[in-house]
């Protein structure tokens, strides 16, 4: 049977990335505590040198469908080796291919543990592995996370054309959303201190469940520590560097 794929393009062009987007599969992760489960959406890539017209797409589906099969059986402790091991596989199903990529986003629920009572929140992450057939890998870790931030601006103003100290001065308030990503040449970094980092950046957390009394230390918190976004964007980045 003729392999189109295999034919030599109109354009003869390179292309970094050809792939299949949002599978979605349950992934099993066995950390030192306990085993994780995981609902992830996954996105799936090689590269496709110019003399190659197309990928063989399905490829990309089983070498996913045979590394979460295998993974089911030995379950493997971190998100990035799974992916790591996709890439293997996608690199020895498509011999043309020098590149495997692989992004799974998922949500990670953390403890809240501002009120002094642990409280389940959640942050949204993508997790990415590429892979070169030379060996270079890198990884990347995003976690995205919301916060609440109060306008100093607005609190100054007020202070002043009211002429008053009171360091809780009324002001405006956002919810704000905040992505700290970091790459590494496949070093494993915790989610948990990425969501730490930015967690400690707002003028206070965002929390699912408050009573009168906790809403009032929650306000009460953030209207002290007033901080525009750029101030939360320096404070993440500093706050990951340290506890990174």
């Amino acid at each position: 049977m003729r392999d189109v794929q295999n034919e030599k393009p109109i354009y003869p062009i390179y292309i970094s990335r050809v792939g299949v987007r949002n599978i979605k599969r349950r992934i099993i992760l066995e950390a030192p505590k306990r085993r994780l489960y995981f609902d992830a959406t996954l996105d799936v890539y090689v590269d496709l040198p110019a003399e190659r017209r197309g990928v063989h797409m399905s490829r990309n589906i089983e070498a996913f469908i045979e590394a979460i099969d295998a993974v089911r059986l030995k379950p493997l402790p971190t998100m990035e080796e799974i992916l790591d091991t996709i890439c293997d596989i996608l690199l020895k199903k498509h011999e043309y291919a020098s590149r495997a990529e692989v992004i799974a986003k998922t949500t990670y629920f953390y403890t809240e543990t501002f009120l002094g009572i642990p409280a389940e929140e959640a942050a949204d992450v993508v997790i990415k592995v590429a892979k070169t057939r030379e060996g270079d890998v890198t990884y990347v870790v995003k976690v995205g996370l919301s916060g609440i931030t109060v306008c100093p601006c607005a609190q100054e103003t007020y202070r002043s054309i009211e002429k008053t100290k009171h360091p809780h001065a009324p002001s405006h308030t956002q919810r704000a959303k905040l992505y700290l990503s970091i790459e590494t040449k496949r070093v494993f970094v915790r989610i948990e201190k990425l969501i730490e980092a930015g967690k400690a950046a707002f003028s206070a957390p965002t929390l699912s469940l408050l009573k009168r009394v906790d809403e009032y230390r929650l306000v009460k918190h953030s209207f002290e520590n007033p901080r525009f976004v750029e101030d939360v964007a320096r404070a993440a980045l500093c706050n990951l560097y340290r506890i990174v």
